[in-house]
């Protein structure tokens, strides 16, 4: 007994800090792959650029625990980005145009969560619908061609509040927001509850249903925003900008210790998760790496996070 509790103990140990190990010799490998890496300013561009990631991690996570898959924010960040941009380029608003995009996010990631419960759609095949909807309407709406005239646009992807980059002010705020929905508000319970086991969660009263809405409508509400950073970013509406966005975020969260059954992870491991995926990105841009190799890379992490999640999820009940 004692024997299977250390086992179970280590199992536990590893599923909640093996990723700030992994983050560790991450930066160690870097530092040795090149001189440059390890620079203040290296680093942070490194945060700048992936911030997009992260900030979309963090909506998939209340999917991922809910137990369900988002497929759909790399488009949803597409379509809301760019008609926010379009609203930047028609009225000057700078506000207006990222709430555009935010509330165009939300509204898209509520419809998803309404549909799977309502009409009982797998998360998967629904998600897929949208991605293909969302990515479709935005190549038509403007022609598959980008645009520009975006003036003050540009400050939410590459403006200062003093010495901080604001993609990571806003990626720090968006970490605090979830950290405060998943670990002090109810709605954060009731998503572990609902993730973890969804029949004894409506049998002590929970609204399972609601509670998957909100945590759909919370990951489009991040895609959104991820989008009029991503557009911001390179001072133009994209119509394909995105591409696999969705797969980055997802990557991220079980990297970073998140259950594909639901009902475990949290914002910690999400975050460097997100961290991983963009200082490997970096170490093998550095070194010349082509392309292609890094989305081998990309897809053999996830297979390999998933490996790891099942192995411990096994332990755990042996």
């Amino acid at each position: 007994m004692k024997r299977l509790e250390k086992e179970k103990n280590k199992y536990d140990f590893f599923g909640k800090f093996g990723i700030f190990f992994i983050l560790l010799v991450t930066l160690v490998v870097g530092s040795f792959c090149s001189n440059v890496f390890l620079r203040p300013r290296n680093i942070m561009n490194v945060v700048r650029q992936n911030s997009t990631i992260g900030i979309v991690a963090c909506g998939s996570l209340l999917v991922l625990i809910c137990g369900e898959v988002d497929l759909s924010p790399g488009s949803v960040a597409a379509f809301a980005g760019c008609l926010g941009a379009m609203t930047m380029a028609k009225t000057g608003n700078v506000f207006l145009a990222g709430l555009v995009g935010i509330v165009l996010g939300t509204a898209i990631g509520f419809l998803n969560g309404f549909v799977i419960t309502k009409f009982r759609i797998p998360s998967f095949i629904m998600t897929l619908a949208t991605q293909l909807i969302a990515r479709g309407a935005i190549l038509a709406l403007t022609d598959a061609k980008p645009f520009s005239g975006l003036k003050g646009f540009v400050w939410y992807g590459q403006g200062y509040v003093g010495p901080m980059p604001v993609p990571i002010l806003i990626w720090l705020v968006c970490i605090f927001f979830t950290w405060l929905l998943l670990n002090r508000l109810r709605t954060g319970r009731y998503i572990y509850a609902a993730g973890g086991n969804a029949n004894a969660a409506k049998a002590s009263g929970i609204n399972v249903d609601a509670i998957k809405m909100k945590a759909f409508a919370f990951g489009g509400m991040m895609a959104g925003l991820g989008g009029v950073i991503l557009m911001a970013r390179v001072n133009s509406g994209q119509p394909t900008g995105g591409e696999g966005l969705e797969f980055s975020a997802i990557t991220a969260v079980i990297l970073g210790g998140t259950s594909m059954s639901g009902g475990v992870g949290n914002i910690y491991g999400t975050v460097a998760g997100a961290l991983i995926i963009g200082f490997l990105t970096n170490i093998m841009t550095i070194n010349n790496v082509n392309s292609y190799y890094q989305q081998i890379v990309q897809g053999v992490i996830i297979a390999i996070a998933v490996i790891i999640d099942v192995n411990i999820r096994n332990k755990k009940k042996n």
